[in-house]
């Protein structure tokens, strides 16, 4: 043909159809999306296979079969395994990495994202805040909006919304449209918000997507503010009153613990948890019957945006920001018994009437009422309407701990280091099942 058109371009536009017909195909994206990978793979295969030093290593590997393999994954097992006994696996497993560092969803492409966040922290130092924002999807009209369904996104009518169950079904069968919503909100968050600095200036930030057992979208987010300090040298700074002082009210202007500012800030002040149930938009009363996620942000230009404001972000955060108990609470506890399992969420939250840094542990405690609410921004959390969570993170040796824990879970991989050697056996074992064929 003239212009010659890019395959995974195709893709996109076969994926935009307008019948939809291959967007909700049960499988067309999942066969597609294996072709890409492997594509990418076998791309990037060929150009190391074309390098001067891949001869060296070719050399090595025509001497490996499938049973080395096998001895090494069965020293795994035993917990016996070195690194350097076997340099021929060495080599088959570094080549392997160098290949699905580039392809886009496996194990070794998040490790690449681990290297590009210790680069930054390494040219910027360490990051200042950890942001977590959770879309939910199945409550959003933008979602609908995205997949077909005829409504007025400023105004938000039930009967257009249909039932949870129901737009649980159409976001089920228009994926495509889900990752227009995450990528619409995600773009709009970060250029309006925080590159608009409701969470001080920033210079830097790096997010990773990861998807839920379900298949949703959220994004972890590091966030590099614009400062001049070290972090010895804001340990060193909080010895000062008023720069300690100032780090609070800072603090306290970005990462909530607490709704009762926002409380005081509604009608009287004495307003109930059924209280806050009313209509937050301009429009009529028909908001009543609609989930708080479902409703669009308030218009800032109302004339009584502070209240109304104030309002949603306490509707918002005592449907989604609010813990409740549930069995995956208990998933990585080692105990067996109710009373040996370690909860993970580290909650409830002791009450703490106000902020304060302890001078001699640099530990930041701040002001908390609700022994169960989840760290939010409010700016945030009404602009993705969702499960939210952001942390501060501190200076001096906690820092770095925190920043190596997060590097560890916004990369973590599904895929165990043993069953990469059980893969690389199978694959060997193919390779020698086809020569015996050839031959």
């Amino acid at each position: 043909r003239p212009v010659q058109i890019n395959f995974r371009e195709h893709v996109r536009y076969l994926l935009s159809y307008g019948d939809r017909r291959f967007e909700e195909h049960y499988s067309f994206i999942f066969v597609l999306f294996n072709i890409l990978q492997r594509r990418t793979s076998c791309f990037h295969a060929q150009l190391m296979t074309s390098r001067p030093y891949f001869q060296q290593s070719a050399q090595l590997l025509e001497t490996l079969s499938s049973e080395d393999v096998a001895t090494a994954l069965l020293n795994i097992s035993k917990a016996s395994y070195s690194k350097v006994s076997d340099e021929r696996i060495n080599t088959l497993m570094k080549h392997i990495k160098v290949i699905g560092g580039h392809v886009m969803g496996s194990a070794h492409s998040r490790s690449a994202l681990r290297t590009k966040i210790h680069s930054l922290c390494f040219n910027l130092d360490l990051p200042s805040l950890f942001v977590t924002i959770n879309p939910a999807d199945i409550h959003s009209p933008v979602v609908l909006y995205f997949a077909g369904v005829d409504l007025d996104l400023d105004r938000v009518l039930p009967e257009v919304l249909r039932t949870s169950y129901e737009r649980a079904q159409i976001i089920a069968t228009h994926p495509v449209a889900t990752a227009k919503f995450f990528n619409c909100l995600i773009k709009s968050i970060l250029k309006c918000l925080v590159l608009g600095g409701i969470l001080s200036p920033t210079k830097a930030y790096f997010g990773t997507v990861e998807s839920q057992g379900r298949g949703s979208l959220h994004l972890h987010l590091l966030i590099w503010r614009k400062h001049k300090y070290t972090p010895a040298q804001l340990k060193e700074n909080i010895q000062n009153e008023d720069f300690r002082d100032n780090l609070l009210k800072y603090l306290e202007d970005v990462v909530k613990e607490d709704l009762g500012v926002f409380r005081d800030e509604t009608n009287d002040g004495t307003s109930t948890a059924s209280d806050i149930r009313v209509s937050i938009q301009e429009t009529d009363s028909i908001t009543n019957e609609v989930v708080a996620a479902c409703l669009s942000t308030p218009n800032p230009a109302s004339g009584d945006f502070h209240r109304i404001f104030c309002k949603d972000v306490v509707r918002l955060v005592e449907t989604s920001n609010i813990h409740k108990h549930s069995t995956t609470c208990y998933k990585y506890s080692k105990g067996k018994s109710d009373t040996s399992k370690t909860y993970r969420m580290r909650m409830p939250h002791v009450l703490v009437k106000t902020s304060n840094i302890d001078l001699s542990t640099s530990q930041i405690t701040m002001r908390r009422s609700h022994p169960w609410i989840n760290n939010f921004n409010e700016w945030l959390i009404s602009a993705c309407r969702s499960n939210m969570d952001i942390k501060f993170i501190w200076s001096g040796n906690d820092a770095k701990a925190l920043v190596c824990y997060i590097t560890d879970y916004v990369t973590k991989s599904t895929l165990a280091f043993h069953d990469m050697f059980a893969l690389a056996q199978q694959g060997v074992k193919s390779i020698e099942q086809q020569r015996v064929t050839d031959s």
